[in-house]
């Protein structure tokens, strides 16, 4: 009877471990809003727009598209951003720009398309580990943005939460 508790107990804890382990989670969504006025240190006065959306799989791959419509002018380039809260801005973790890593985007006029795969099991850069910026994501600390010819630091931006 003792050993059938202690069986029981260390099965309850292995599923409470798996629980709180995110590693585990299925299909996780992510969304960003994109306005001029969210560019930080300086908002922008723009009429552009954009809306990011993301899946990550129980395989800790990032599956993400997102476009924009009405910047002030070209878009010139487009990252991932952190860690950063609303208020903040931050270096790059993710250039959207790199079609080997199977990121496809438009550039050369006010609105676009991206989308494409981060594999979060492999480092986002030489600094920061994918399973890093998979705890990024998840409190909140990134933001994607859109660069433009006019906006060189940016012209529209959104903080990527989690739904």
């Amino acid at each position: 009877m003792q050993r059938m508790r202690g069986i029981g107990s260390l099965a309850a804890c292995a599923m409470l471990v798996l629980a709180c382990d995110s590693s585990t989670d299925a299909n996780i969504s992510y969304a960003a809003s994109m306005t001029g006025a969210k560019e930080r240190p300086n908002p922008v006065t723009s009429s552009g727009t954009g809306s990011f959306t993301a899946t990550l799989d129980a395989n800790n791959v990032l599956t993400y598209s997102f476009n924009w419509t009405g910047l002030n002018s070209n878009t010139t380039l487009s990252h991932i951003h952190g860690p950063a809260t609303t208020e903040q801005f931050a270096s790059v973790l993710v250039n959207f720009d790199n079609a080997a890593a199977g990121r496809i985007i438009t550039f050369g006029s006010p609105s676009g398309t991206a989308s494409g795969t981060i594999d979060l099991k492999l480092a986002a850069t030489t600094t920061v580990s994918g399973d890093s910026l998979r705890k990024l994501l998840d409190l909140g600390l990134l933001y994607v943005n859109v660069h433009s010819s006019t906006s060189p630091a940016g012209e529209i931006r959104g903080q990527i939460t989690r739904q």
